[in-house]
Formats: structure tokens, sequence, C-alpha cells
């Protein structure tokens, strides 16, 4: 497209406050600048992990402190993405990767979640989306009609469909999008369990769970049945899902320690054995088998056999 202007000089400094506006508003897209690589920093709260499609080695991770990228399999770290989010959630979509959660940053005293009766969820606020599509090195908020601004709790992509995004707000509302996240529409008003962790299985089966209350799945989403567990200390916490690429039915979660499902979440088995909190868990879509946890201790671990054994990717660091 050919665009005609008339020619005249314009002073520099107008350009460059022109062009800081815009950025402010999340419609310049940039990389971070550039800060060295460090091991993954102790922070209040880790909350989800993606994988790059094209290289198992990039890792990007949401944390309460916005969003950190390791081109090493998790040995290094770096901050990227906009500031000041507590990034709860992040998923490839298409070819793009998205973050959702919540304006905010957790310190000591203020804690990255809240209580809302008897279960936990990402704090109150606008909610925010933000996409990249070079590997999380720049990203660009999204401003999405149909979409409230309330907390995105957590975002979920069918895998049959990776096109067909869904986020579910910490009140429990499900929307969903099928336009690279440029509209939602509502599905439910209520999930049905605690708003907390979601994924989407074989079939577009859902599997759900929350940090009090356990682990469900649903052929709809309206009927739920409880998976049943414990987790190394006896309790019932999930913390994330994420579905292996070329088996729906593979499931992994975090806990106190990392669990396996091979039914889509009906059951679950140890496959790393912890009194460890784990949270983010992602699987690498271009290498089946290769997977990655990451625990409260700040320890990164790598699976290369689909999740059977475990290796401490961070030790020595």
């Amino acid at each position: 497209m050919r665009i005609f202007t008339r020619k005249r000089l314009v002073p520099a400094g107008w350009v460059a406050a022109f062009l800081a506006v815009f950025a402010a508003i999340g419609a310049v897209s940039r990389p971070t600048p550039a800060v060295a690589a460090a091991p993954l920093p102790f922070l209040p709260w880790y909350w989800s992990m993606v994988v790059s499609p094209s290289d198992p080695n990039l890792l990007v991770l949401g944390t309460s402190n916005g969003l950190y990228r390791s081109s090493d399999g998790g040995k290094t770290w770096t901050p990227t993405g906009p500031k000041g989010v507590i990034t709860t959630s992040l998923v490839q979509s298409g070819s793009s990767i998205v973050a959702g959660g919540v304006p905010g940053t957790a310190t000591a005293t203020a804690r990255p979640w809240v209580r809302k009766g008897s279960f936990r969820t990402a704090p109150d606020g606008s909610a925010v989306l933000a996409r990249s599509t070079d590997g999380g090195t720049s990203w660009h908020e999204l401003h999405p009609r149909g979409l409230p601004k309330i907390s995105v709790q957590a975002l979920a992509v069918d895998p049959a469909n990776n096109t067909a995004l869904y986020a579910l707000l910490n009140t429990g509302a499900l929307y969903r999008s099928s336009d690279g996240a440029r509209s939602f529409q509502l599905v439910s008003s209520k999930l049905g369990v605690a708003p907390w962790a979601l994924a989407i299985t074989k079939n577009s089966h859902l599997v759900a769970g929350d940090m009090d209350s356990g682990s469900y799945v649903s052929a709809n989403g309206k009927a739920w049945q409880r998976a049943p567990f414990t987790d190394s200390q006896g309790g019932r916490m999930v913390m994330e899902y994420a579905v292996q690429p070329t088996d729906l039915t593979r499931v992994l979660m975090t806990s106190r320690g990392v669990q396996m499902s091979t039914d889509r979440g009906k059951t679950w088995h140890f496959v790393l054995k912890s009194d460890v909190m784990f949270g983010p868990v992602a699987w690498a879509p271009s290498l089946s088998g290769v997977a990655y946890v990451v625990g409260f201790d700040r320890s990164i671990w790598r699976s290369s056999d689909a999740g059977k054994t475990w290796t401490n990717v961070s030790q020595g660091l």
C-alpha cells in the first residue's frame, strides 16, 4: 500500500514525543533493552510457562513480577515484556505467545493471590492481555472486544485447534476467542469449580483445579467430576496443568511434586515426588518427549522421556 503525504520537515523532538506516547499505550511494540542473563531470581510467585514451538530451549515464564525469557533451557533468564504486571498465564496460540494477568507487582508483604471464601484467585484488577510473535522478545498489549476488564486467572488453548483461545477470569467466568484474541464471547458465567488452573484435553474435555479443593474433569464444562489424588504432604493442591501436544490424554500437573495422568486427568500418579511446591509446567512442541517444570525453590527441571524422569538443570547455578 502506497501512502502519499506532503513533503515537510518535522522536528525530531516531535517525532520522539509522538512515538513515546504510542509506546506508552501499547500501540508500539518494542524489544526489552538488553539485560545480562542470570539464574532465575527468587520471586514471590511463579505462575506459568510456555516453550517455543520451534526451539525446545526457548522458554518464557510468567511470574508475580512480570515475564522472563530463557534461551538456554532454563539455566539463565532475562526480564521481558510489559512491566508492572502479575502474569498469571501463558499459552501458545497459533503463531503467537499470549500472556494474561492483572496489573501489579507482588512483594514480600503483598500476596500474589487473594482468598475468596474457600478458594484462592489472582488479585482483582483490570484484565491484561499481551501478544508476542517473536518468541517473547517484544510484546504488544491487546484490547479485545467482549472481554470484561477483570483479572485473567488462566488461559487455555484447545490442542485440536490452537487458535481457539479460552480466558478464565478470577470471577469464574469463561470466555472464548476464535480470531486471535481480537474478540471474545462468553462461554459460561461460572465455570462450576474454583477458578485457578484450566487445560483442554482430547475431544475438548476440560481439566481444572485449584490450591484448596483438588482436580476435576468435565466433558462439557458444566458437570464436573472430582479426580482423587493427594500431594506429597497429603493435601489436594493443584498449581498448573500441561497437555502433551502429541498425546492429548497425557497431562502433567504441578503441586507439591509433579504428577501425571494418562487418561485426560481422571487419575494421577507421581513422576517427581517432592515436598517442594511446583508451579509452571510446559511441554516442548518440537520435541514431544521434552517438558519443563519450575519449583518455588527456584529450581528448573527438565524431562526428556515424556515426563517419566526429571533432571534439575539449574543445579549448581
